[in-house]
């Protein structure tokens, strides 16, 4: 399977990998007026040369000012970021800079999910973590500023099934400004294009949604495709006053089932076409 650049699903997840990975560590605080700008290009390569096959962060934000703790890391995340710093290493400087250049004209709107499927969402607050039932995210509604072709994905699809890309994928055109839903894999394979480079604009941030998947499975053979979710950048780094943190993405989820007559839970006709197969299966 390739996509259109040629590139298989575990070299695009490598780009990705590598790409969230320089984002969400070395962006400047915001607020720090003494901050020196720093060409992405610069940033990229100095982590083409950074050991991150072992456990322990070696990553500092580009201004030097803080630093972030990294998580545990499994040895299929780091074969994937050593495959993004070999693909991005053979990348000339427009390539490069095309890297989520687009991230900022494409707009989270609304995350969609099943009130009849519940999931988990923890809290932690000052007397600790606690669990609360929420909604299960199935798509995902996006808004562009300029007409794109996202991809159309029969919905049933996961990654049991897998997804041939020559032959599961085709494109619908959709116009700048129109808000449109995407199931979760569409919205995976729309991010994960360079243009985007799994990221897209929430919350006044060009990259304050970012495409996260769980991988593990999908790089032992274990699964046909990694599982996709999605989430917001933190913004408790923020320095100065009177910035809110910003709620999980799943703190705010529009429903799209509801119950019948009958007292059974079916799709509103506004989703039906696309998400009705959920609770028809």
């Amino acid at each position: 399977m390739s996509f259109k650049n040629n590139r298989s699903i575990t070299e695009e997840l490598s780009i990705y990998s590598l790409m969230r990975e320089t984002e969400l560590t070395t962006s400047p605080i915001i607020g720090e007026e003494d901050s020196e700008p720093v060409h992405k290009t610069t940033i990229y390569m100095d982590l083409y040369t950074s050991d991150i096959g072992n456990k322990k962060n070696k990553y500092e934000d580009v201004t030097n000012k803080s630093k972030k703790k990294h998580p545990e890391m499994t040895k299929e995340n780091a074969e994937l970021l050593r495959k993004g710093r070999e693909i991005i290493a053979a990348m000339s400087e427009e390539e490069i800079n095309n890297l989520g250049s687009k991230s900022g004209k494409l707009h989270f709107v609304n995350l969609l999910g099943l009130q009849s499927r519940k999931s988990t969402r923890t809290l932690s607050d000052e007397q600790g973590k606690r669990y609360i039932k929420v909604s299960t995210p199935v798509g995902i509604t996006l808004c562009s500023d300029i007409d794109i072709e996202v991809p159309k994905i029969n919905i049933l699809k996961d990654k049991n099934t897998g997804i041939d890309i020559e032959k599961d994928i085709s494109y619908r055109k959709i116009k700048a400004g129109e808000n449109f839903d995407l199931t979760y894999y569409e919205c995976m394979f729309l991010l994960l294009r360079d243009e985007y480079a799994g990221f897209c604009e929430a919350n006044g941030d060009d990259k304050g949604l970012h495409l996260s998947v769980k991988s593990t499975a999908f790089m032992k053979g274990e699964a046909k495709l990694p599982t996709p979710t999605f989430a917001f950048r933190r913004n408790n780094r923020i320095k100065y006053a009177g910035v809110d943190e910003h709620a999980p993405i799943k703190a705010s989820i529009v429903n799209i089932d509801e119950k019948n007559s009958g007292g059974k839970w079916v799709i509103k006709k506004a989703y039906s076409e696309k998400f009705g197969p959920l609770l028809r299966k």
